[in-house]
């Protein structure tokens, strides 16, 4: 393995693919559960899809893709907050069992003996203590920039993360659409239990709460995936290094 391979980008896929990933596909699932509700409520189907032809598929491709960029922002703020914060618990937070104590030691010391060059001693211990990600995003920020195949696969990573947490939040949001098409289309005295509605309902919570917990487990691959580049990679430059002088001498 050389550093040559991390430059190179080969079979990661491109920034199309990443926003088929993270907009594209949430946004085409929010509007085929309005019309999924819509059928539901109706009780017409799955006709609809039947007529969609080539102009209408083109027209919602754009709308999908706003949509998809609504719930990204949406999911941001309601969802990915700093509670449970796998960049900052995998590493500092001594009841996490992912990585061993050492394991956990070795990136804390490689990351502050590396950021002394830029920062002062007191900057991760700063970080540790406000439970803040400045180290984390530096050292992203220097994978991204030294290896694009890091970058680019991380793009990759990124894309699924607003592509579960979309999800999760568009699932459980079109349990209240779906009331709210209800309420609007039916006149109260003709709103009947129904098993199809309420496996309808119990459908959307279970997927929404599904794709939450993918959302925080690819949180979590995210910030393995950098502190494991960060540690092979540095070790990859000074073994490196030490064969160009061992070569010279």
């Amino acid at each position: 393995m050389t550093e040559k391979t991390f430059s190179k980008g080969a079979g990661i896929i491109p920034d199309f693919f990443h926003d088929i990933l993270a907009y594209i596909i949430p946004g085409y699932s929010a509007i085929i559960l309005v019309v999924m509700n819509n059928s539901i409520i109706n009780g017409q189907g799955f006709d609809y899809f039947k007529e969609i032809d080539f102009l209408t598929i083109s027209i919602m491709f754009l709308v999908a893709y706003v949509i998809g960029r609504f719930f990204e922002q949406l999911g941001k703020i309601i969802i990915h907050s700093k509670k449970n914060n796998p960049k900052w618990s995998l590493i500092f937070d001594e009841k996490s069992t992912d990585y061993t104590q050492e394991f956990k030691e070795s990136v804390n010391e490689k990351i502050k003996s590396w950021l002394i060059n830029t920062f002062d001693e007191k900057f991760l211990e700063e970080c540790i203590k406000d439970k803040k990600d400045d180290y984390f995003n530096i050292i992203q920020f220097y994978l991204r920039e030294r290896f694009p195949a890091v970058a680019l696969y991380e793009k990759k990573q990124n894309a699924n993360i607003v592509l579960t947490r979309s999800l999760s939040l568009i699932f459980v949001m079109n349990i209240i659409i779906y009331f709210i098409m209800m309420f609007i289309t039916t006149e109260c005295e003709n709103i009947n239990f129904s098993w199809t509605a309420t496996s309808w309902i119990l459908v959307n919570l279970l997927f929404s709460y599904v794709f939450y917990l993918r959302f925080k487990q690819d949180r979590k691959y995210h910030a393995m995936y950098i502190f494991e580049n960060f540690m092979a990679l540095k070790k990859l430059l000074k073994s490196k290094r030490n064969s160009t002088k061992n070569t010279k001498k």
